[in-house]
């Protein structure tokens, strides 16, 4: 779905102007995820096919793609849930960097229990992510871009991005999917619903 995201980075640019470290749009987009995934929890779950059941995680390891000179890797954010902005900000630079220098172990490359990818980086508006085996879901997010919006009953140039949930329908049915996208783009569209979780 397509959500403005206009008052997501006004958001952003008033925290960064605020002083102390800079908070990343990702660290901004993980944060929505985390609280998103507190409501729907079936969405943090992975199938054990041995057991043939599905189990619910209590932490959610967020994974998010990063782009190495010798391919795409993921590393795994540990606890994800606990952290605030400036910590997830922090976590996915020192992740990336050591993405970039090849120095990331199994244990952070492994685990999670959502990923995050923001492949807006590259110049994408939409994609169909993939699950990451065993995770039971992943969301894409697109570029941010002005568009024609209309705002407030009014045509409005706005910065819209293109959210995309790929799930395990073995987890969840589409209202749930559907109710967590929904609410992915409310916190995007309005950053003040995230104060309800914190």
């Amino acid at each position: 779905m397509d959500a403005d995201a206009t008052e997501l980075m006004r958001a952003r640019s008033a925290m960064n102007a605020a002083g102390g470290p800079k908070i990343s749009l990702l660290a901004l987009l993980a944060r929505i995820c985390t609280a998103a995934l507190a409501r729907y929890p079936e969405l943090n779950s992975t199938v054990d096919t041995e057991a043939r059941e599905v189990v619910q995680l209590d932490a959610v390891h967020l994974g998010f793609a990063a782009q190495t000179d010798r391919g795409l890797v993921v590393p795994v954010v540990r606890d994800a849930h606990a952290r605030d902005a400036e910590s997830l900000t922090a976590e996915f630079a020192r992740l990336t960097e050591a993405a970039r220098t090849g120095t990331l172990t199994p244990a952070q490359l492994t685990g999670g229990t959502f990923t995050l990818n923001n492949y807006g980086v590259f110049g994408v508006d939409g994609s169909t992510p993939i699950i990451n085996h065993p995770e039971a879901a992943m969301l894409g997010v697109g570029r941010i871009v002005p568009k024609p919006w209309v705002h407030e009953g009014e045509l409005a140039v706005r910065q819209v991005v293109q959210l995309s949930l790929t799930f395990d329908h073995r987890v969840c049915d589409g209202g749930t999917a559907g109710g967590f996208l929904r609410y992915v783009a409310d916190c995007v569209e309005q950053p003040a619903v995230l104060l309800r979780t914190l």
